[in-house]
């Protein structure tokens, strides 16, 4: 039926301001159809409006036309339903009410319902609705239309229905280049870069057409170092194709090399592109973040910031990250400032990065108000500030955080309670740990990396071995961590042996050492005064595993020598030391010193802890005990009055000690125990006690 020349005037306006989405103009057109009453009596007009709407973004406003509609059409729906499905999340839901709408009103959905429809299940966590849809797609032959087939596909894709997608992409008819590069996508999200490439290669066999949408989405799958070889083919047919010139497939290939680790190739295809938008620079940043170049990250951030570009939330995110593996706290705060003008602060992913930052950088005070601040916060957020009080030795504040966690009914993840054990670690919080331990099996936790690890080096810590190894030798895979942790609690507790057998073990098992798995093994070797097995460790690091020993691995060896009594060659090895080492050697020999009564090496020893400026008042307490030794007042006069003009003063001892889930505290001269008393009267006892047996302390040791 042809529309009267007013209503195709008005349709013909109504088609072009949703064109050009010309919201004003569209409503004082339809202000002027209400006028003359067409609306209500003609459907194409009542359509019309529905879909001007709609395209404009007013959905309230849509809606409310289209319930005006006495005689509803497949159209009506369409134009409502597609419109809320283009507008994201948000709009989801809604399809799916007013597609079950349609179906309740028996009108019977086509081609466009179906792709609307599937375009919404596809941005919804349950796929029930859009699998529904599916089905009725069959019965109505509308599934094989290209358009709803690629909508179906990106529903399956987006749920990780591998299985299902593939099904559907392999029952079309027909397919076009989004179709292929849907499902490619979906490979990729799933990291399955095998099937995207295979995928790929069967397009190209077909002779299809090689757009950038194809090659943006086999790049993403191959994001990943084994195949950075293919990576490098696509490129070149990329290059070989003429689609450089999409900035899409630059950033493509920035994120894919740099997620490869081959910063080089990503850092020539970034300089080479002309037209970099803020997608090309936050790859370039993240791909540095991620790799450990941080410095590199952040100078290019500025260098992002001077050309003019502003960058996304994501740039900002991997910057953020930047600044707390290096703990940049100064340059976080100006990153901090700047976002806040960029009005970004309030997202969900950023505050998180931010609390993160300020967390891993010390400032724990900044990192709990943003965290505070959050009425919902996540469990990455819960982890990151339980994290960063553990990293910065607030372990009290860590434990009361879980607390109030478990209080407010958040499930923790394995990295929640790999810090939470972390904690217990650095107390020796043992009963702690034991609860902690039993939650994790409570919330299914498993003893892979890093709860495994947490766990055996707590328990190591705490010096309940058996229970440590336990757990040690039921993790399905060990990591370097778990293996210095047990090495380190055997050595501690007596057992140099076993921690030296568990070394030899771990280096047949193919597990690498690292710096702290030398200092442990030196640790054992000095315990037990094997000083031709600890030269043989401390060669090892450079001959075997090409490391260059740390100050520690040359303080253990001082170490070693000085227990076994081989004061002399410590001294020669501290003086052919090609490293900065500052006091620690000296104050090292020093001690051994004293205790194998070297008086003479001591205060040579002492002397040099002097010249270098110490401010350990150990150091002086134990050279005017060696003076004393040597029947030299006037040099113990001179350092003790150096100790005064230098400010050095000696620290009161503190001890404490768990009994029935209750701490007791003490300290050196402090009388606000409430059982001090007590406590006095059986000191005095048991010194009785023992000189009674004969010990009697030396005199030429004491001040």
């Amino acid at each position: 039926m042809p529309l009267p020349s007013q209503n195709r005037s008005f349709y013909n306006s109504l088609i072009q301001f949703s064109q050009h989405k010309n919201l004003q103009k569209g409503r004082a057109l339809h202000a002027q159809i209400i006028k003359g009453a067409s609306s209500s009596s003609c459907i194409y007009l009542a359509n019309s409006l529905v879909n001007f709407y709609a395209k404009c973004g007013h959905l309230p406003k849509a809606k409310l036309v289209f319930e005006q509609i006495r005689d509803k059409d497949v159209v009506s729906w369409n134009c409502l339903i597609n419109g809320y499905s283009q507008h994201g999340p948000a709009g989801s839901s809604i399809v799916m009410d007013l597609f079950q709408r349609m179906r309740a009103e028996n009108t019977f959905p086509n081609a466009h319902t179906f792709s609307g429809v599937f375009n919404a299940a596809s941005n919804l966590s349950c796929t029930l609705g859009g699998q529904q849809a599916h089905a009725l797609a069959i019965k109505a032959a509308g599934f094989y239309d290209v358009f709803v087939g690629s909508s179906l596909l990106n529903m399956y894709c987006k749920a990780g229905l591998l299985l299902e997608a593939r099904k559907v992409f392999d029952r079309m008819p027909e397919r076009n280049a989004v179709t292929w590069a849907t499902m490619i996508s979906g490979y990729a999200i799933q990291r399955l870069a095998g099937d995207a490439l295979r995928l790929f290669e069967w397009m190209r066999r077909e002779d299809e057409d090689l757009n950038e949408y194809v090659f943006t989405s086999v790049l993403s799958a191959l994001a990943i170092p084994e195949f950075i070889d293919s990576g490098k083919q696509i490129h070149c047919l990329a290059v070989k194709s003429g689609l450089l010139a999409f900035v899409s497939t630059l950033n493509a290939l920035v994120t894919m090399y740099a997620k490869c680790g081959s910063l080089n190739d990503s850092l020539q295809v970034f300089e080479m592109s002309s037209g970099k938008d803020s997608i090309t620079w936050s790859a370039m940043i993240t791909g540095y973040a991620q790799s450990g170049d941080s410095q590199k990250a952040l100078k290019l951030f500025s260098k992002m910031h001077f050309s003019g570009i502003k960058p996304s939330e994501f740039t900002v995110v991997g910057v953020l990250n930047a600044c707390s593996d290096i703990g940049a706290g100064e340059e976080g705060k100006q990153v901090h400032n700047y976002l806040l003008k960029l009005g970004f602060e309030f997202q969900m992913y950023i505050m998180t990065a931010l609390v993160d930052m300020y967390a891993k950088c010390g400032c724990t005070a900044d990192a709990q108000k943003g965290f505070d601040y959050l009425q919902e916060p996540d469990i990455v957020l819960w982890t990151s500030m339980i994290a960063g009080y553990v990293q910065n030795g607030e372990n009290e504040d860590a434990l009361s955080l879980y607390g109030r966690m478990q209080m407010e009914g958040i499930l923790p993840n394995d990295l929640t309670m790999a810090s939470v054990l972390k904690a217990c670690s650095s107390l020796a919080a043992l009963d702690q740990g034991r609860q902690i331990h039993a939650r994790t099996i409570k919330y299914g936790l498993t003893l892979e990396v890093p709860v495994g690890s947490a766990l055996s080096t707590m328990y190591a810590k705490c010096g309940s071995l058996d229970e440590g190894n336990f757990v040690f030798k039921r993790m399905p895979e060990r990591d370097t961590v778990s293996c210095n942790a047990m090495i380190s609690g055997l050595s501690q507790n007596g057992y140099g042996k076993e921690a030296l057998d568990l070394f030899e073990e771990m280096r047949l098992d193919g597990t690498k050492p690292d710096a702290v798995t030398f200092v442990n093994v030196l640790s054992a070797c000095s315990h037990m005064g094997l000083v031709e097995k600890g030269w043989a460790y401390f060669k090892m690091m450079f001959d075997e595993f090409g490391m260059v020993p740390r100050v520690e691995h040359y303080a253990c060896m001082v170490d070693v020598l000085s227990r076994a009594g081989k004061l002399k060659e410590a001294k020669e090895f501290i003086e052919s030391a090609n490293i900065d080492h500052g006091l620690c050697l000296w104050r090292i020999l020093l001690s051994a010193c004293r205790n194998y009564r070297n008086y003479e090496l001591g205060a040579y020893a002492g002397e040099k802890l002097m010249a270098l400026g110490s401010q350990e008042s150990s150091a002086y307490v134990l050279l005017s005990s060696i003076y004393i030794a040597l029947g030299r007042p006037e040099d113990v006069e001179r350092v003790r009055s150096m100790m005064r003009v230098r400010g050095v003063s000696k620290e009161p001892g503190c001890s404490w000690i768990e009994l029935k889930s209750h701490v007791h505290v003490f300290v050196v001269g402090d009388q606000i125990h409430p059982h001090i008393r007590e406590i006095r009267l059986e000191i005095r006892r048991l010194s009785k006690q023992i000189k009674d047996e004969g010990y009697q302390p030396a005199s030429d040791l004491l001040l």
